[in-house]
């Protein structure tokens, strides 16, 4: 018998609670197929019982079915209708004189609907269905002989089966296959689209940071530059058509080549319209967790004519949105080169004296803003294309003076290295800014891709050879006044259908390693107060250069930014008095809470629930080591006689758990609660799964369960609710984790398979002794980028019940 969920097949999304899903179309389906250690049980059965619990939380139920595979491939088989058994409970009896059971696919409903699965039991039938063929002696002895083949030969001889039986069909489905075959490049590119359209994700997905990053006194700034142009305005209708944006650009962009990521879709964001105030606030927002310390907007000015000014403005005005903003301008012809006419100009610069000072009299408004960037005290402004001024030590020098006249005081005016610009002193200006892609030309890898347009005429160059070569170039580096660019990816096919330049294989990882070099060189070359990092782009959305978050990569350039940020940031913790007091603390009781807690804002939380458990469990409480003095304090008040082991920010909870494990070894506890504060900000239903997590372990009666049944039972390695359980063939448990897993099994020798289960959310009680294995192992940890799958911490929380099993200990589910 087996009681494993199937897995989604087509057209079915999982909601992100456990068991319930949407089923997006009235044919979606969803898969069960035997594994290879379940099929000898169904060998010699002819008749199978298929029993489904299933209700409906939006929408309804309507003729439930499944397709049942008997070797033969699910194309010849028949619909059958699950009949009701009783209240949310279907039932339906497959019979065959045929082949083996190889899989099975549950149409859940002909409507499309939100349900909850809670069980899919498929069991060999006591009886066959009234009027069913008992499987034959002839077809019992074919099904032995073909267990004794290898795999490969015994789907040979199925095929010739099949082909006797029905060759016409037999040979469509053939040439279906080699069809797909064919069409390989195309099937991929089509299933990363359609992952995307299921709410499928990267395993680099991230969920969103929920506080600023811890920040090292005089940190540098960062600045990421923003491109205004994501609303409607009269010149774009006239230039571009009705109602032109960004997002026209950036919804209509294909994949040119096997593994190109496009198009690129907007996440929580969604399309927005900057003449929404609330977009402003939420990218403010996001902006100040990730690390970014200002904008930088890109300012638009045609010889008095203003362009996409109306986001600045708004930004600027509103007294909800605290994030500084600096100006960069963008002092290029606006031509038609999205289409590659570069001579049909839109609109002309026109630089001459008298446009210098009317352009810096137009910018004393916003320099004269409380918010406005100052580096050495000074106001900055950044000029993206310094070689087409025709004299721009002049322009330079106009400036100067008349910010001197308007009170403006002194300005620190930087130029881009766009378009291969270098001589910056020669001009005049206080520094150089780099800003990639510019000035990247190497690593081009365009001949070794899979082409899909095979009229491609872009450029693609490798984004982790080309970080490479720029972390090489930063540690050489010796002008403190050449600020550092970074770009989290670039891929302009968006604006450039079939010729853009794409740097492929972006990675968050590779991102952050970039932003660590560029903060590292500007803190170890500039002065405190001129200390500055520029990131290309916060929403170059046509460029593939953005920080906001996507449908695949979630937030996680932002993370991959905020990490970097954070790293840099002391780990005072560490010797704050209360924590090395703490380290006296004496053990009272043999067991123990190992409660790790990230968000600060819990402490309050976590006093409670530990409360009602002081008089039976120490408390051991790890927590990051670069949290400031007054938290810790705050949350040693809270907690009077923990031990408090401040621990890097990694490994989410796990890798804390490990430390704190270690120290409940050395104090001689030998049972724990392991627990920790999780909000799950990539959930709507975050801080709910939390309580029930908690609420079902750390409760004074779970407590006294927990406690009692491991005194009662010395072979009780591992306990944990029930509601808690998963294993590891259900839908999305494994999919970012297999390797993960694979390695750890091979590293601390356990083994597991499609029924493993763990306990989700990595809270459970367990022995000490039954964990041995962990004492002393040095894993290495990722970076924390925000990950909500497939890092080491999530393969170890897979681990933990077969990490226990192996040590010879029992794991239950009926806490």
């Amino acid at each position: 018998m087996s009681e494993r969920l199937p897995a989604p097949r087509k057209a079915i999304e999982p909601t992100g609670s456990p068991g319930q899903f949407r089923a997006q179309t009235s044919d979606a389906e969803m898969l069960f197929r035997l594994t290879r250690a379940e099929q000898p049980r169904f060998d010699d059965i002819a008749s199978v019982r298929v029993t489904v619990k299933i209700r409906a939380l939006d929408g309804q139920i309507d003729a439930p079915a499944i397709l049942v595979d008997w070797g033969d491939g699910l194309a010849l088989a028949t619909p059958m209708a699950l009949k009701r058994l009783g209240e949310d409970a279907y039932v339906v009896v497959a019979h065959t004189n045929a082949g083996a059971l190889s899989q099975i696919v549950l149409r859940p409903s002909s409507t499309p609907c939100v349900f909850e699965l809670t069980a899919f039991q498929v069991e060999p039938a006591a009886e066959p269905a009234a009027g069913a063929p008992r499987l034959s002696a002839p077809r019992q002895l074919l099904r032995a002989a073909l267990r004794r083949l290898s795999p490969g030969a015994a789907r040979g001889v199925r095929v010739v089966l099949r082909t006797l039986r029905d060759p016409k069909n037999t040979m469509r489905l053939a040439r279906q296959t080699m069809r797909n075959r064919r069409q390989d490049p195309w099937r991929d590119s089509y299933q990363h689209a359609f992952n995307v359209a299921r709410h499928a994700f990267s395993s680099q997905f991230a969920a969103p940071a929920l506080t600023p990053p811890p920040r090292a006194d005089a940190a540098p700034k960062v600045l990421a530059f923003y491109l205004p142009q994501y609303h409607p305005f009269p010149e774009n209708d006239q230039w571009w058509g009705k109602g032109f944006t960004e997002w026209t650009n950036v919804a209509k962009a294909t994949p040119q080549f096997v593994g190109h990521y496009q198009p690129r879709l907007p996440g929580e964001l969604g399309f927005y319209d900057l003449r929404v105030p609330d977009v402003l606030r939420a990218q403010a927002t996001m902006a100040g967790n990730a690390g970014v310390d200002a904008f930088c907007f890109h300012y638009y000015w045609f010889g008095g004519k203003r362009l996409l000014e109306r986001p600045l403005d708004a930004f600027v005005a509103d007294a909800e949105i605290d994030l500084p903003f600096a100006l960069c301008w963008a002092n290029e012809n606006w031509t038609r080169r999205w289409d590659g006419d570069e001579s049909d100009v839109l609109m002309a610069q026109n630089h001459s004296p008298e446009d210098d000072l009317a352009l810096l009299d137009d910018l004393a408004r916003y320099m004269a803003s409380p918010r406005y960037v100052r580096v050495g005290g000074k106001p900055l402004l950044i000029v993206y294309r310094p070689d087409i001024l025709p004299d721009a030590a002049a322009t330079l020098e106009r400036w100067r003076v008349r910010a001197r006249e308007l009170g403006i005081g002194e300005l620190f005016v930087l130029c881009t290295n766009a378009f291969g610009f270098s001589a910056y002193r020669d001009a005049g200006f206080d520094g150089l800014v780099e800003f990639p892609p510019h000035a990247i030309s190497r690593n081009e890898i365009t001949e070794t891709v899979e082409r899909l347009n095979l009229d491609f005429a872009g450029r693609i160059y490798d984004y982790d050879a080309v970080v490479e070569g720029r972390i090489e170039t930063l540690e050489r580096r010796e002008d403190p006044r050449i600020y550092p660019g970074v770009m989290p990816s670039w891929d302009n096919e968006a604006r450039k259908p079939g010729c853009g330049n794409i740097f492929h294989n972006a990675t968050p990882q590779r991102f952050h390693d970039w932003a660590t070099a560029a903060l590292a060189c500007t803190t170890r070359l500039a002065p405190p107060d001129e200390r500055l990092v520029f990131v290309n782009a916060w929403n170059e959305w046509g460029e593939g250069a953005y920080l906001e978050p996507d449908r695949w990569f979630g937030h996680a350039p932002a993370q991959a930014l905020r990490s970097a940020v954070a790293n840099q940031a002391p780990a005072t913790a560490r010797q704050h008095p209360a924590v090395l007091a703490s380290r006296e603390a004496p053990r009272v009781h043999d067991a123990v809470v190992l409660f790790h807690i990230f968000y600060a804002d819990l402490i309050d939380d976590l006093a409670e629930r530990l409360a009602a458990l002081r008089d039976r469990l120490d408390v051991i409480i790890t927590f990051p080591d670069q949290w400031p003095g007054a938290t810790v304090d705050a949350l040693a008040r809270a907690v009077p006689g923990a031990v408090l082991v401040p621990t890097p920010n990694r490994g989410r909870d796990v890798e804390p758990f490990l430390v704190a494990l270690e120290t409940a070894r050395a104090k001689g506890h030998t049972i724990f609660c392991k627990a920790h504060t999780k909000k799950s900000p990539h959930r709507s239903d975050g801080a709910a799964w939390r309580d029930r997590l908690l609420n079902g372990l750390m409760s004074r009666e779970k407590a006294q369960a927990a406690l009692a049944a491991f005194a009662g039972n010395q072979r009780l390695g591992l306990s944990a609710p029930a509601s808690s359980r998963m294993t590891f063939n259900e839908p999305g448990v494994m999919t970012h984790n297999t390797d993960g897993v694979a390695g750890l099994s091979r590293h601390l020798g356990f083994d597991y398979g499609p029924d493993t289960a763990f306990p989700a959310g990595t809270m459970f009680w367990g022995r000490v002794a039954a964990f041995g294995v962990l004492a002393g192992q040095t894993l290495s940890f990722e970076p924390e980028l925000g990950r909500v799958d497939g890092t080491l911490a999530h393969a170890l929380e897979r681990a933990m019940g077969a990490i226990v099993e192996a040590a010879g200990y029992q794991v239950s589910w009926d806490l």
